[in-house]
């Protein structure tokens, strides 16, 4: 338990087609209910049923578990980025570089949650591998399995730059804010000579990154913190000043569980191909991070983008529907990004629907957004009665309605057809519908579908985590 309590304690430091249509066309239209747990997130791939990852016959899908931070992984313009993102990014193609010809591709599923549940949750099998600037320690290494550190890190002390930063030994009794929990004070520790530093917890919810901000707009506190971290937020945060580092470095790695040895040495492979850079990391994060220090105010940093004006509306709307509004956010980002493009002819509109189908589904003006995100929400009730009333389960009807969104009913009805003739189930996706549109009829499809879940998936997770956290926040606020 003393190990267990170690390894979460020590986490906390990575807060850080258009195709064949209906008569209509591509509609983008009334029909028991989308759950807001998507299937991705109930369900264990077939990496987690088999317990260990088989080279051989790989997985379809691998779950990443990624520490949700303002730097490790975050939706800007309801897109991914971050550090770990940025990281494991090329980690899929690596996995599909050999994959036959004919099988669907290995896709990388983020799943982003709370730093400090990394561990916890890879261990109960929600994920196959846990990324969230994860430090080697001996209690870590205890209950998982590290792959080959991908970075080397160390932590200084800063301060505001209105005043000097001095070396640790010369702070006396000034406090040391840790921004980084019980790491910190362990680095620390290590040098006797700092045993006479005041060490200061944070305040309960704030981020490595909203620490920064504070600094930088004169705040006089001093802390000691990540160099990738510093080196990410530098050119936003100009008046943070950098002083001395602690001699002891930290390996930054990927973990697994220990029975996974195939899938660690994939990563390893994978960490060797020098495909893995942390500068480089750094350097395509720090395009999406805000635009200036006046912008990325500590209020301001959030790893959740609320997508814009368009929230409020996919709300209303979906809830009329009886639909998850991240949902119809995941596909308009697929779509259009979340920038509509209207057209008098053709898919038109954040949504992309057809103005013959939206028409069909009662709305008269598929251009504006309202009008536009009706018509596709009523088209994706339409056709979540449809498969229902087919006796398919609420998991593949998901995934179906995803499909027929993208070609068309008609063409999905197809693609079931042939799935049948082949002996495989035409009422499941997964292995079935999926192998018969990727082998045979639209690989497009079976990426618009992935691409949706994944959407989908990061929404839901973002928007969990960060509610149990303004939670959290409330209830000790109110202790």
């Amino acid at each position: 338990m003393k190990r267990l309590a170690l390894c979460l304690v020590l986490l906390c430091l990575a807060s850080i087609a258009w195709a064949t249509q209906p008569k209509a066309g591509k509609a983008k239209s009334e029909v028991a209910s989308v759950k807001s747990t998507h299937p991705a997130l109930k369900a264990k791939s077939a990496l987690a049923k088999a317990g260990e990852f088989d080279v051989n016959n790989p997985p379809d899908r691998i779950r990443v578990l990624v520490g949700l931070g303002a730097s490790t992984y975050f939706l800007k313009d309801g897109r991914p980025h971050g550090l770990e993102y940025a990281l494991l990014n090329g980690f899929e193609a690596e996995l599909n570089r050999n994959r036959a010809k004919g099988l669907p591709p290995i896709r990388i599923q983020f799943i982003p949650m709370d730093s400090g549940e990394l561990i916890p949750a890879l261990l109960a099998g929600k994920g196959d591998i846990a990324a969230g600037l994860i430090p080697m320690t001996e209690g870590a290494r205890s209950l998982v399995s590290f792959s080959t550190p991908y970075a080397q890190d160390e932590w200084c002390l800063l301060g505001p730059k209105s005043s000097d930063v001095p070396r640790f030994e010369a702070l006396g009794d000034t406090p040391l804010v840790l921004s980084s929990s019980s790491l910190g004070r362990r680095l620390l520790a290590g040098q006797a000579e700092l045993s006479g530093v005041t060490l200061d917890e944070p305040p309960i919810g704030q981020s490595v990154e909203s620490l920064l901000a504070e600094i930088n707009a004169g705040k006089a506190t001093y802390t000691i913190m990540s160099r990738a971290i510093l080196k990410l937020w530098g050119e936003r945060f100009k008046a943070v000043q950098v002083g001395s580092c602690l001699a002891e470095t930290v390996d930054l790695a990927w973990a697994t569980r220990p029975a996974d040895s195939a899938l660690l040495a994939s990563l390893n492979r994978y960490i060797a191909s020098k495909k893995v850079s942390m500068d480089a990391a750094i350097r395509v994060t720090q395009r999406f991070l805000p635009v200036d220090a006046k912008a990325a105010r500590s209020e301001a940093i959030s790893p959740l983008d609320k997508l814009g004006f368009f929230m409020p509306m996919f709300q209303t709307i979906a809830a009329a529907n009886n639909l998850d509004w991240m949902l119809l956010a995941a596909i308009g980002q697929k779509e259009s990004k979340l920038n509509p493009v209207v057209r008098k002819n053709g898919p038109t509109g954040v949504m992309q629907v057809n103005p013959s189908t939206a028409r069909a589904m009662g709305v008269s003006d598929p251009h504006g957004n309202e009008g536009n995100i009706t018509a596709a929400a009523k088209y994706l009730a339409y056709l979540r009665k449809m498969f229902s009333q087919q006796g398919i389960s609420e998991d593949n009807q998901l995934y179906f309605m995803i499909a027929a969104y993208n070609a068309g009913e008609g063409r999905l009805a197809q693609i079931r057809n042939r799935t049948k003739a082949q002996g495989l189930d035409p009422n499941v996706w997964l292995g079935n519908v999926e192998k018969t549109a990727m082998s045979q009829v639209s690989k497009g499809m079976v990426d618009y579908v992935s691409a949706v879940n994944r959407y989908y998936l990061a929404y839901q997770s973002a928007e969990k985590t960060k509610a149990k956290k303004a939670s959290h926040v409330v209830g000790k606020n109110t202790q």
